[in-house]
């Protein structure tokens, strides 16, 4: 979007559409999983490491975009049904590595055969091209927020609509 134009109203902004489309993914799939006792967001957990065999518990943080507390605090019930496991590091003792036990790696194939069945509803008859183009564009969309943050701008933009709300009120 060029500098000076005005973005369009909210229900049409990207922000606002890929929330709608989480949180239209969170009500079709929570009852799907439900028999399995467990949220889209573990399932999320769960699916990563039955993909990656065992990560750290710094890598499931990156690729969640979660705070620390709150990856913890997950794998802590994660841990105590005993779908997963942590293990301190070999070379490192600081370092945590998270896998799925047996019963997690059940629960994870089951998830993930649940997750490709919405997938699948979700990109209907999307060409293999129109498929690559919104994965490069969320992508983009993604990396210009990570620039946009690393920038300190959010944080600047809150200050000064913070002065200027100050401003209004005198």
């Amino acid at each position: 979007m060029r500098k000076g134009k005005s973005p369009p109203p909210l229900s049409e902004r990207i922000s606002f559409l890929i929330h709608r489309v989480e949180a239209k993914t969170e009500i079709v799939c929570n009852p799907l999983f439900r028999h399995l006792d467990i949220a889209l967001q573990d399932t999320r957990v769960l699916v990563n490491l039955l993909e990656a065999g065992t990560l750290r518990v710094g890598q499931l943080v990156n690729i969640m975009v979660m705070p620390q507390s709150t990856i913890s605090h997950q794998l802590r019930a994660l841990e105590k049904r005993k779908l997963i496991r942590r293990i301190q590091g070999v070379t490192d003792s600081r370092s945590v590595l998270v896998e799925l036990t047996a019963r997690g790696k059940e629960v994870a194939k089951r998830c993930n055969q649940l997750s490709e069945e919405v997938y699948r509803a979700m990109v209907g008859d999307l060409s293999a091209e129109d498929l690559a183009l919104i994965r490069s564009q969320l992508r983009g969309i993604y990396q210009r927020l990570e620039e946009f943050r690393g920038k300190k701008s959010a944080e600047q933009i809150a200050r000064r609509s913070k002065i200027a709300a100050e401003r209004a009120q005198v």
